[in-house]
């Protein structure tokens, strides 16, 4: 185990040498940030290597700290963000995608399925109703299409799974399940937002003339 010095061990650049900026993609804003080095503590058995490197992102100002092997934390969320979604979907897919982004491959398939719910009430479902009832609903609704019920159905079978067995979900099921659920919620909401960014506003009434 490495020797612990303390803050002996930690250096603070001053920004005038290289070691004062580190590149990494910042997960709190997205931006690729040449990142401002608060302060590295180099290996105790490899002096020329940092082993923790603690960063600020010049775009959002938020911390980051990265770790001999282990990558930056926070980590990036998975998945694509999705436009034009209500605040308790939006949520719930964002809390998906942070669970991803810390290998929390149960959490993640266990809140897609959730979404489902979400989703099914949002549009006009009852609450407190199964999860094959909501999908049976949507496509009823229209939201889902025939095509679609195959991989909308595992977004529902793979969260059964995650919830009531002992073994974890693989990384790339997860993964799967997640961008299942990305592409619905395009399809019910983000498509119909952006559409109508494109639509004609309809035109204005007009009052009438004043006497």
């Amino acid at each position: 185990m490495p020797i612990y010095f303390g803050h002996k061990q930690v250096t603070k650049p001053d920004g005038s040498t290289p070691d004062s900026w580190h590149a990494y993609l910042c997960a709190h804003c997205g931006s690729e940030a040449s990142g401002v080095v608060i302060g590295y503590a180099r290996d105790t058995n490899n002096p020329a290597v940092n082993h923790v490197v603690w960063l600020q992102c010049p775009t959002c100002h938020y911390g980051s700290v990265e770790n001999l092997g282990r990558g930056v934390s926070p980590g990036i969320a998975f998945g694509p963000k999705i436009e034009g979604l209500p605040p308790d979907v939006d949520a719930a897919y964002e809390e998906a995608r942070r669970c991803l982004s810390v290998n929390a491959n149960t959490a993640a398939e266990g809140i897609c399925r959730k979404i489902l719910m979400h989703l099914a009430v949002d549009k006009g479902a009852t609450e407190g109703k199964s999860f094959a009832s909501y999908i049976d609903y949507l496509e009823e609704k229209g939201y889902v299409t025939p095509p679609m019920r195959d991989w909308v159905k595992l977004i529902k079978d793979h969260g059964n799974e995650a919830q009531h067995r002992l073994k974890a979900p693989d990384r790339k099921r997860a993964e799967g399940t997640l961008l299942f659920t990305a592409q619905l919620l395009r399809s019910v909401y983000e498509m119909g937002h952006i559409a109508k960014q494109f639509s004609p506003e309809p035109p204005k009434s007009q009052g009438s003339a004043a006497v």
